[in-house]
């Protein structure tokens, strides 16, 4: 089965507040049918593999992060990172607007992050030979980057980029 936090994550009491105190900021949001999913594995040969990956569909996955309560600060805003031209800014400007439509982005809280949050820059990166932008989130930008709670060893030759990874990894 998908590993679950370990013990110590349940010490960050003030992300573990801010995710009980605002629930709605932390929606799992999925395309896929999980209770038809569940049923058409229902006699896969690793059932406990199964159950964690539908549980992770439902509740969240855990990204292998170590958050380090006590080390690091409780809250960092790495998101100020200006963009080049008016094009990407109306090029962000409308992905974010379609993610809040699509209801992967939580709607807007206020201007500063809630304990425990961290935010990462994101990007209008050209799209090669078009006038389009592919949208990115620099997870490894700045001093406590996202990818820095997570050790490369835990994730070692694992993909977490999308649903066809998850997929081969089922059959």
């Amino acid at each position: 089965p998908l590993p679950h936090p370990p013990a110590e994550e349940f010490s960050n009491h003030e992300a573990l507040d801010t995710i009980v105190s605002h629930p709605h900021l932390f929606k799992v949001s999925t395309p896929i049918h999980v209770d038809r999913f569940e049923a058409l594995l229902a006699n896969h040969l690793n059932p406990p593999f199964v159950r964690s990956v539908c549980q992770g569909l439902r509740e969240g996955f855990w990204p292998f992060a170590n958050t380090h309560p006590n080390e690091w600060p409780v809250t960092w805003d790495n998101s100020h990172q200006p963009l080049k031209t008016q094009a990407e800014k109306d090029f962000i400007a409308a992905q974010i607007h379609k993610e809040l439509e699509a209801d992967r982005y939580s709607a807007p809280f206020g201007p500063e992050l809630l304990p425990g949050m961290y935010s990462m820059p994101i990007h209008a990166v050209p799209k090669p030979g078009t006038d389009k932008y592919h949208l990115v989130t620099d997870h490894s930008a700045g001093e406590f980057t996202l990818n820095n709670m997570i050790r490369r060893e835990d994730i070692a030759g694992v993909t977490l980029d999308n649903i066809q990874d998850l997929g081969n990894a089922l059959q």
